[in-house]
């Protein structure tokens, strides 16, 4: 079995949706700083993945496209 790297989730995701870091930040309800530890950590929560995909408008499944 393949790990899903959620870093590359957010960063895939972020470039495809044309979404900046402090954008993402905005729309999240949190700070730069905590997109930018979701851009560089390779491990996060599910409901983490699902608060994104949701401010990015994709299905969950979507978003961990980009981490294969």
């Amino acid at each position: 079995m393949k790990f899903i790297d959620a870093s590359k989730c957010v960063r895939g995701a972020q470039s495809y949706k044309n979404v900046s870091s402090s954008e993402l930040a905005r729309i999240a309800k949190t700070s730069k700083p905590q997109v930018i530890r979701w851009r560089t950590n390779k491990n996060m929560k599910l409901h983490t993945a699902q608060l994104i995909a949701l401010c990015l408008d994709l299905t969950l499944e979507q978003f961990l496209e980009f981490g294969n």
